[in-house]
């Protein structure tokens, strides 16, 4: 299927594109959890040696969770690496498929009242214009990084539901 010259079908060019979207979200939160921990551990240090703690870390921290968890949540859907507790495969057999379609229904249209529920309150954080306390940093800055980790893990969980569409049709793996 795939030439010399470069082409490549349609669907490798879509799971590429949603692939690459997933691993900078990794990226991205995978750089958001080094932050926080670099910033603690000096923070500690800084504390203890020089009674001197690093101004705004608490801040900085929250600000890092956020991206940390919006962001590292695409990879997960994914891989469906998510937390799955096994007590109904085992009987279920041939089955599992079935399983596995609906709870990527559920887990998109979970996703999708998520986002949904979150659009309100960061509409209020623009509006009000609160900022953190110690960074000065918007709250609202927060809410948008937010919505994008959101929007990129809907992107995601939408493709392992067409995915799992299309697996079952062709009747092989398409990741």
């Amino acid at each position: 299927m795939d030439d010399k010259l470069g082409s490549k079908p349609a669907e490798f060019e879509r799971k590429s594109w949603v692939r690459s979207l997933a691993r900078a979200q990794l990226w991205l939160a995978a750089i958001a959890l080094l932050a926080m921990m670099l910033v603690t551990v000096v923070d500690v240090t800084m504390r203890y040696l020089f009674n001197n703690p690093v101004r705004g870390t608490y801040d900085f921290t929250e600000v890092m969770l956020v991206v940390f968890v919006f962001h590292g949540m695409a990879a997960c859907f994914l891989a469906r690496a998510n937390i799955v507790i096994d007590l109904i495969d085992a009987f279920v057999g041939a089955g599992r498929g079935i399983l596995e379609r609906v709870g990527d229904l559920v887990s998109f249209a979970m996703l999708l009242i998520f986002a949904y529920s979150a659009w309100t309150p960061a509409r209020q954080a623009f509006g009000y214009g609160e900022t953190k306390l110690q960074l000065g940093l918007p709250i609202w800055a927060l809410w948008i990084v937010a919505l994008a980790g959101m929007a990129g893990t809907i992107v995601c969980a939408f493709w392992m539901l067409i995915a799992a569409r299309d697996r079952t049709r062709s009747g092989g793996s398409v990741l």
